[in-house]
């Protein structure tokens, strides 16, 4: 079960760099939209701006801390603190690899 929860954490992470390159690209897209060079086109409603900005800024940053905390409990090994706290954040992401992960985790500390 320990091999399946890391492979869990691993696809989990693919995901987690997915939406961080996508917080980088709206990073970049709103910086362009408030900067005013962004065509009608791309922003017809004037949707792009300072609160999807942010909201991206959050988003990356929320990204790199959880890819972090991942990479350090596959290197110092799982524990039933570790699996519980990726079962939380799978909750609060919408990740359901990281709550598979920690569930596998869970059931490979009890034996």
């Amino acid at each position: 079960m320990e091999k399946a929860s890391r492979i869990m954490y691993s696809i989990a992470n693919i995901f987690n760099w997915i939406a961080a390159l996508c917080a980088i690209a709206l990073i970049v897209l709103c910086s362009l939209a408030i900067a005013g060079v962004l065509p009608a086109d791309y922003n017809p409603q004037g949707m792009l701006g300072w609160g999807y900005l942010v909201y991206a800024v959050v988003i990356l940053i929320a990204c790199i801390i959880i890819i972090a905390m991942v990479r350090r409990a596959k290197a110092s090994g799982s524990s039933k603190g570790w699996d519980v706290l990726f079962i939380i954040l799978g909750v609060f992401s919408g990740n359901i690899f990281y709550i598979l992960g920690g569930i596998f985790g869970l059931i490979a500390v009890k034996r």
